[in-house]
């Protein structure tokens, strides 16, 4: 990153340090997120080599799914600017988004009674809900015994409570 702010560029250094990224990309030394930063500083300085973006590539196959999208732009920008190709495969992993929420489902969301909206500490998304289902943990109202009771909910809003204030 230093040598990408310095805008500085040195053939001879290069090489050297080309055939030790290699090395720490096979050995998987490094994070995939050092890996990005390190493919976006060597594009900027347009210090390309070939069989080092290719190892980054190679190192970095296994985790794209589960990429950030910020990094999967930079890291498809980056590509671009040396004009790499990475392959078919990884371009496509690349450009797709990632809907990776970690989140279990919110079961209230899926019973239509969330309150929480976007604030809601559980995932309103559709797919974490489908692997909830198919992980077994996820029961409908039915089966987990959870019967509806906002009808009881609604009738507390008209009740005073130990001050004399209504709710």
């Amino acid at each position: 990153r230093a040598l990408a702010r310095s805008k500085y560029f040195d053939a001879a250094f290069f090489k050297i340090l080309a055939k030790e990224l290699r090395g720490a990309f096979k050995r998987r030394s490094l994070s995939t997120q050092d890996i990005v930063d390190v493919i976006c500083s060597l594009a900027d300085l347009n210090a390309y080599d070939p069989a080092t973006f290719e190892a980054a590539c190679a190192a970095m196959k296994s985790d794209l799914d589960r990429m950030p999208d910020s990094n999967r732009q930079r890291l498809d920008a980056a590509l671009r600017q040396v004009k790499h190709s990475p392959g078919e495969e990884f371009a496509l992993t690349l450009k797709t988004k990632s809907r990776v929420d970690e989140r279990e489902a919110c079961p209230m969301f899926w019973r239509g009674q969330c309150k929480w909206g976007p604030k809601c500490k559980l995932s309103h998304d559709a797919d974490s809900f489908d692997g909830s289902v198919q992980d077994g943990r996820w029961k409908p109202p039915t089966q987990s015994g959870g019967r509806s009771v906002g009808y009881k909910q609604s009738a507390d809003l008209f009740k005073a409570d130990r001050c004399g204030a209504l709710w």
